[in-house]
């Protein structure tokens, strides 16, 4: 056995987001388990074992700002949808963890420019490379629903410059050395395994963690009166980072899904929280909950449900969904990418097909009136007992413990 490894996690932030989230409850599930763990950051944090990181302030970073910007406004919006990534901007932050002693990296989502194509394929240290979305082998895009990067985009015709075809090449000129992938779900891994730019790596699968005795059932009486939401009508949760202004999150196939459903159960109300309220006219209440950083009123939010709704077009595993989950709410959601993985059984939950409305409302309604049953108390503790099972922290701990001792005896 190979000398004690450590990790360190580079992360863009540690807070806010579904692939922050991720890294910290990886992180913290890491140190519980009295492994050698601490993350780097771009974020200002206080936290023990978590360092801030600022980019080298130099001409060269400056004009390599412009130009992205320049390129990322004249292409990206016109040639595909959601958010883009071109890493050509240096941040000096691969030349300092080159010169820190011998670890293993532990990449997550690494974009706003804190680690440049050209950084990341001139590290040093092992790496071992935790996907949050479709950007590490795609180009630009970071959710792609037209497969361009099975091929490397040489399919994909465009009449001007291709941005992702461009970022694609950057990625194939300079990653030589495969990294160690990890992706939180079989579809994500799959992806990979299809991939022109990773199909040869090694990946892995492993989900993301979460803390099975802080997210739990708070009593529904409790959480509707503290949250001052109605005790007697039927609830329908949606929540999401951008719940209702990013098109990936589904808010519009949730709409149109509503609408039947209060169709069927005219007194069906929905609560929505990650987003202001929406100007627009609904047929039923709507409470909007706003941006939500405590994770204790957002465990109560959960709690006050009786579904939740994760109409998602793509969705690599489903953070709020497992929240939900592990609260004791089932979930009711698209069958597309990873959430198979989250909801492998129909009595956890509802897949409807994709893009089916009709479908989604059908599981909606079905879950509705299961409420207050014996059959959904005995749901609420086959979620917690799946959850703790394939997602607690400890068992996600352990598996990334075995992968990273992998890595190092490889050395």
């Amino acid at each position: 056995m190979r000398d004690e490894f450590s990790v360190n996690h580079i992360s863009h932030s540690s807070v806010g987001g579904g692939a922050a989230t991720a890294a910290h409850r990886l992180h913290s599930a890491l140190l519980s388990l009295g492994l050698n763990s601490r993350m780097t950051v771009s974020n200002k944090t206080d936290e023990e074992r978590i360092s801030t990181v600022s980019p080298h302030k130099t001409w060269r970073r400056y004009l390599q700002r412009k130009w992205s910007k320049h390129l990322s406004k004249t292409y990206a919006t016109k040639q595909f949808n959601g958010l883009s990534s071109l890493g050509c901007v240096t941040s000096g932050l691969g030349e300092k963890l080159n010169l820190q002693p011998r670890q293993i990296i532990n990449l997550h989502w690494i974009n706003y420019d804190m680690l440049s194509v050209a950084e990341i394929g001139a590290l040093q240290h092992p790496v071992v490379w935790t996907l949050h979305d479709m950007w590490p082998f795609s180009g630009a895009e970071h959710i792609s629903e037209l497969h361009g990067w099975r091929d490397g985009y040489a399919s994909v015709e465009h009449r001007e410059f291709d941005l992702n075809r461009w970022v694609w090449q950057k990625k194939a000129e300079h990653w030589k050395r495969p990294f160690q992938i990890v992706c939180p779900s079989h579809w994500l891994a799959d992806c990979v395994r299809q991939s022109a730019l990773m199909r040869d790596w090694p990946v892995t699968v492993i989900p993301n963690p979460i803390d099975t005795d802080f997210w739990k059932p708070v009593d529904k009486v409790q959480a509707r009166a503290e949250l001052s939401l109605p005790q007697d009508a039927p609830l329908v949760l949606f929540g999401a980072v951008r719940a209702t202004d990013d098109p990936n999150k589904g808010f519009a196939h949730l709409v149109a899904a509503m609408n039947r459903v209060h169709s069927e159960i005219p007194e069906v109300q929905a609560v929505v929280f990650g987003s202001d309220k929406v100007d627009a006219e609904f047929p039923y209440p709507v409470h909007f909950m706003g941006r939500v950083s405590d994770n204790r009123l957002l465990n109560r939010i959960y709690s006050a449900a009786d579904v939740f709704a994760l109409p998602s077009r793509r969705e690599v595993l489903g953070y709020t969904g497992m929240e939900a989950m592990c609260s004791g709410v089932p979930v009711a959601a698209f069958k597309v990418g990873g959430l198979p993985d989250l909801v492998p059984d129909p009595e956890l939950g509802h897949l409807a097909r994709p893009f089916d409305e009709a479908d989604l409302a059908r599981g909606i309604i079905e879950i509705l009136n299961s409420r207050n049953t014996d059959f959904a108390r005995q749901r609420t503790t086959k979620l917690r007992a799946h959850v703790a099972a394939k997602f607690g922290s400890q068992v996600v701990a352990e598996q990334y413990r075995r992968i990273y001792e992998q890595v190092w005896q490889a050395l």
